[in-house]
């Protein structure tokens, strides 16, 4: 089976999970545990991301990051690297402390991220070492149970989408902790195997990322553009040259997004065919996808585009 996608997405929010080689215990105690957040907290300071919550177990770590500017592929490995040199040198051992591929979940914020924290901080209970969540001292849930903790752990951003008032807000979170959640996090399907939240948000995800959807569609970028260009009224040399025609830009979006939809092809191999740079037909893609959530006409004509397509590939 094939590995996981690493989705890298600015702003985005991720279920980082790190587990020990062999299933090893990678903290042997306390100042093992305090050294691994200070180096976290320490990457936190330069690569400009936040810690919204995490759960340190023996041999595993549970991380909910939103990423910045920086890839999350390169805060990790600084974080592992720099960890494990020091675990190494205070135990006198050699070799790799984590797993090679630590495992993230892209999450939908507004749909996964409470029950995200709620499944972090359940952690310890469910593995049988406390009775309570607010008895584990190695995560981040007595912050968010007393609204007090560490300048680098930002769970403030996460009380802020329960309430508008703190005191509210922490009341709310312990009610959340508490009481039967909806939905469940580790209940969610992870589509493509690393994302949580809706298909709108998955496809958009892979779309900004530039990760190809699973193929549905024998087309190819050429003969699908042929196709748009033609349901269009325009000839397909014109959708490769140069210029700002609105109608231009417009087809050039439209083949790109059905390409990427139904056929599973990166908008990256539609733009070098159409002579534009990625960046900017992922733009084009987006605007049309916002467009035609609000105008039921122009969702009907690229529907019909489609249809055409479908009947002369048939």
């Amino acid at each position: 089976m094939p590995r996981p996608l690493r989705l890298d997405v600015a702003g985005g929010i991720y279920h980082v999970i790190a587990r020990g080689n062999e299933r090893k215990a990678v903290f042997r105690d306390d100042r093992d545990r305090e050294a691994y957040l200070a180096r976290l907290a320490e990457c936190r300071r330069r690569f400009g991301f936040f810690i919204l919550a995490y759960c340190l177990m023996d041999n595993h770590v549970h991380l909910v990051l939103e990423r910045g500017a920086v890839p999350l592929s390169r805060i990790m490995l600084t974080l592992q690297s720099a960890y494990t040199q020091r675990f190494n040198r205070r135990h006198n051992r050699v070799g790799h402390l984590f797993q090679g591929r630590y495992k993230s979940f892209l999450v939908e914020k507004e749909l996964y991220l409470l029950a995200l924290i709620r499944y972090v901080h359940e952690n310890p209970v469910k593995a049988h070492v406390v009775e309570r969540p607010q008895d584990y001292v190695w995560s981040s849930e007595g912050c968010y149970r007393s609204g007090e903790g560490p300048q680098w752990l930002d769970f403030e951003r996460v009380l802020r989408m329960l309430a508008c008032k703190r005191s509210e807000a922490i009341a709310r979170y312990r009610q959340l902790m508490d009481g039967a959640a909806r939905p469940l996090y580790e209940e969610a399907a992870a589509i493509a195997r690393t994302i949580k939240g809706s298909d709108a948000f998955a496809e958009r995800a892979l779309l900004q990322s530039g990760e190809p959807l699973q193929r549905k569609r024998d087309w190819t970028v050429e003969g699908l553009a042929a196709m748009v260009a033609a349901a269009c009224r325009l000839p397909v040399e014109a959708l490769r040259r140069r210029g700002q025609d609105p109608r231009k830009s417009q087809a050039r979006s439209i083949a790109a997004y059905l390409a990427r939809r139904e056929a599973g092809i990166p908008v990256a191999r539609t733009a070098r065919y159409f002579g534009r740079d990625n960046s900017t037909l992922v733009r084009g893609v987006l605007r049309l996808e916002a467009a035609m959530a609000l105008d039921r006409q122009l969702r009907a004509r690229v529907n019909a585009i489609l249809n055409r397509i479908e009947e002369e590939s048939a």
